[in-house]
């Protein structure tokens, strides 16, 4: 597959960075205990009513909003990036849907598909994870019409999920080694342009791709987890996800060749802190102030924004139930080996699943593309590029 190569720009630096007085401002309106309580416990309650009222777009609003609101991403960047590399985000009417010739593509450092990566990856609502511990990154290339299908995200996953230790069975004392052989999608989606024709759905399914479990070995076999100092074993036994708002309607009954590729396991608690993105840089300020700051870095451990929470939390003596957002994600387990529980429990040679990529994009295209451009004929009038730009506009969200 061709690529056209795109010369990368210089970042301009910020007029934050050139003004002096900035640190006085800053300082005149750091936030009292108070004001940062109060702000807090709003941030609660207008994000409970929004999930109370049931309505994705209110819940996916308030999402848009915290990622608006995250300081590390770089917004007229990835709209500059987005210029660059238009020809890979066609307008819908420029795909005929029979020719899509769907292929799995591996993110490399400082590259085109790093940069198509992250320009796709500002069209979700959901804030920004850069990920943690082992990450992987995947684009899904459309080689006919030389077009960025969708994108796949993947990283070590959370030491505790209730309803996958509940599936898995393991014992407490052996979870972790079974842990430290998956990994967790923290995005996986489509670009505007495919996903009226439920490209999601043919994304999902790459999940299950050799090819990522090839890419999982090559960079991981040989090294040590961090906390069992132990080599990580062939092979990768499944990938874990969760949906963005309730149920998912593209990872249930998604079967390919008789197998149901997704396991829904359960729903997670609805607990996190996305409702206090908006917060985060004042509670930031307030920790300097006191000198309970933890900053980003090595040492410091994977999850800084969330001790700095729970800091700000404790600190101001407020009750924990201000973590409860209330958005229940279901979640899915991918099983990339026959036998998992065999695996996981009786320490069973893992049996690895047998997927064709080929085979699964021909068989999206017949069983969910194709019918779907046939049942919507306007599909093709989607303004995707318009909403692609206006994901990466932050200020929008504010009107």
């Amino acid at each position: 597959m061709r690529y056209h190569r795109v010369m990368r720009r210089p970042l301009a630096l910020s007029p934050l960075h050139l003004n002096k007085n900035r640190p006085l401002r800053r300082a005149l309106s750091r936030p009292t205990a108070e004001d940062l309580s109060r702000e807090i416990e709003t941030a609660w309650l207008q994000c409970r009513a929004a999930v109370v009222s049931g309505e994705k777009d209110i819940v996916k609003k308030l999402h848009q909003r915290a990622k608006a609101h995250d300081a590390t991403t770089n917004f007229p960047e990835l709209r500059r990036l987005l210029d660059s590399l238009r020809r890979y985000f066609p307008a819908p009417s420029r795909i005929e849907p029979a020719r899509i010739s769907p292929v799995l593509v591996p993110v490399r450092p400082d590259s085109l598909e790093e940069r198509l990566f992250r320009v796709a990856r500002g069209y979700w609502s959901m804030p920004y994870s850069k990920g943690y511990g082992r990450r992987l990154r995947f684009l899904v290339m459309d080689e006919y019409h030389e077009a960025l299908i969708g994108i796949i995200g993947l990283q070590s996953p959370s030491a505790d999920l209730a309803c996958r230790d509940n599936y898995l069975g393991v014992p407490r004392e052996n979870k972790l080694a079974v842990v430290n052989n998956t990994l967790d999608a923290y995005t996986v989606g489509a670009t505007p342009a495919y996903a009226p024709l439920l490209a999601g759905k043919l994304v999902a399914g790459f999940l299950c791709s050799p090819r990522i479990r090839q890419d999982y070995w090559g960079i991981y076999g040989n090294r040590q987890t961090t906390q069992l100092k132990k080599r990580i074993p062939q092979p990768l036994l499944a990938i874990t996800t969760a949906s963005a708002f309730g149920r998912s309607s593209i990872y249930n009954r998604l079967k390919f060749d008789g197998r149901l590729l997704a396991q829904p396991l359960g729903y997670t608690r609805g607990y996190g802190t996305v409702h206090l993105e908006e917060v985060y840089p004042r509670m930031v300020e307030w920790l300097n102030s006191i000198g309970k700051h933890i900053p980003a870095g090595f040492g410091n451990g994977p999850k800084v924004r969330w001790q700095n929470i729970m800091n700000t939390l404790v600190s101001l003596r407020l009750p924990m139930k201000f973590l409860e957002h209330g958005i229940c994600r279901q979640v899915f387990l991918f099983e990339l080996v026959d036998n998992l529980h065999a695996v996981c429990n009786d320490e069973a040679m893992p049996s690895p699943i047998a997927f064709d990529d080929r085979a699964w994009g021909d068989f999206w295209r017949e069983r969910w593309c194709l019918p779907r451009a046939e049942r919507d004929p306007d599909w093709h009038e989607f303004p995707a590029r318009i909403q692609l730009r206006e994901a990466l506009t932050p200020h929008s969200v504010d009107s």
